[in-house]
């Protein structure tokens, strides 16, 4: 956090952000020539009108948490709560919980709870390959050393970062040229991990999952799959049949009553399309996302523009991640926008938007690399991954080097993007005063 405050200050940014304000809709005029947006701040029952030349949606890859889809979970007589709406307010020590959920949230919820509470249930439909977590302290005497040479701070980021991306491209997406890879890496965990970890057999066995590593977004932990050795926590495999007012029932008629409730179920990913129910982006021609999601495959150009969103771009759109870290798409991502804006800009344009053409051909080549990719040939369908849309498609990694995304964003045609000069004043009503040229979505 102190990082993050650094930067704000060096670069000016706090006068540009505005804090606890939620886009609740994105509404291109066609006109104006400008992007209508009504934000709101949480507990105002009032929107405000935001008007903005461009917008760069910059909402990150997980969105909204899941609904809870638990019959009786409203009656629960107990404390509900879910893990990215956290009330520090109520204390699990010695309290009786359950954590419905096995992702990368309850990786990180059960080692804490399990710790506190007199008994901890955990709830699991679909397993989740867990590694070691790399996780040593930095020696004082590497960080003076960091601290006079920076350039070797970079180098040992780029290193970790390139490490990363090893695995997403040359394990998942040329999964083909060594299929023996993934299944080393399971063998590895699956016959030394979790055997030094887990010391129940029968647990062991529950706790390994059945389809293949990176089906399913892997985690890492070291405390984890230990917590299973706790006399306190029991992981519970049998279905849930209903929450009750006293606590979880099963398939199978047991009730296991509880105080506390942790729902780790996970979010919707950006591209699903009830995200753009409750906060609805129309562009031209009556173009609303949330339809075209839900009728169409997913596609994009370069992970960043779709046609009919004019001025409009995303930072993880359709094939959009890129690159180890989420900065790296980031970086790669804004070198695009602006060269876009920038062109724009030049032409003295008032509106941009990507072609079909190119769009349809940048994602048929998506498509056709990830078709060969790991999800496709590696027995991913008991994996229950969101890396799968509603279309049966994985359009969440771009199945490019970071290199090459890098390349691409300062060299593709700017003519693959279409340029509109303003329209006449008589065409044009008042659009009034833009709040900002540029607006994002703050969480």
């Amino acid at each position: 956090m102190a990082y993050l405050d650094r930067l704000a200050d060096r670069y000016r940014l706090r006068p540009h952000v505005r804090l606890h304000s939620e886009v609740v809709e994105r509404v291109w005029d066609q006109q104006a020539q400008v992007w209508r947006l009504k934000v709101r701040r949480p507990g105002s029952p009032d929107a405000q009108e935001v008007v903005a030349r461009f917008v760069v949606s910059a909402i990150g890859p997980f969105v909204d948490p899941k609904p809870v889809n638990v019959a009786g979970a409203a009656r629960f007589a107990g404390t509900l709560l879910h893990s990215s709406r956290w009330d520090d307010s109520c204390d699990l020590a010695g309290k009786r919980v359950a954590v419905i959920g096995t992702g990368a949230s309850a990786v990180q919820l059960v080692p804490e709870i399990a710790a506190e509470a007199a008994r901890l249930d955990v709830y699991q439909r679909t397993p989740i390959w867990v590694a070691p977590k790399p996780d040593v302290a930095i020696p004082e005497a590497l960080m003076r050393v960091f601290q006079r040479v920076p350039r070797l701070q970079g180098a040992v980021r780029r290193a970790a970062a390139r490490g990363v991306e090893l695995l997403l491209i040359d394990v998942v997406v040329h999964h083909q040229r060594a299929p023996y890879l993934a299944r080393a890496g399971a063998w590895l965990l699956r016959s030394l991990w979790y055997r030094s970890q887990v010391r129940d057999p029968r647990t062991r066995r529950a706790l390994v999952p059945r389809y293949g590593l990176g089906c399913k977004r892997p985690s890492v932990s070291n405390t984890y799959l230990r917590s299973f050795n706790r006399p306190n926590v029991s992981l519970i495999t049998d279905p849930i049949a209903r929450v009750t007012e006293a606590g979880v029932e099963t398939v199978q008629g047991r009730e296991r009553r509880v105080d506390v409730i942790v729902l780790a179920t996970g979010f919707r990913l950006a591209s699903d399309p009830e995200n753009f129910r409750r906060t609805p982006v129309r562009g031209r021609d009556g173009f609303d996302l949330a339809t075209a999601y839900t009728e169409h495959r997913l596609a994009s150009y370069e992970g960043i523009s779709i046609p009919g969103l004019p001025n409009h771009f995303m930072m993880f759109g359709p094939y959009g991640w890129v690159g180890g870290t989420w900065h790296e798409l980031v970086e790669t991502s804004a070198a695009h926008i602006v060269r876009v804006i920038t062109e724009a800009r030049r032409r003295g344009a008032a509106e941009v938007e990507v072609r079909a053409e190119p769009t349809a051909r940048w994602t048929e080549r998506m498509r056709s690399r990830l078709a060969r990719s790991l999800w496709a040939t590696n027995g991913c369908a008991t994996a229950n991954s969101y890396y799968f849309d509603h279309h049966g498609d994985t359009p969440y990694l771009r199945p490019t080097s970071s290199a090459q995304a890098r390349k691409a964003s300062r060299s593709f045609p700017l003519d693959h993007y279409r340029y509109l000069p303003p329209a006449p004043p008589a065409a044009r009503p008042a659009a009034g005063r833009a709040a900002s040229e540029t607006a994002e979505r703050t969480p």
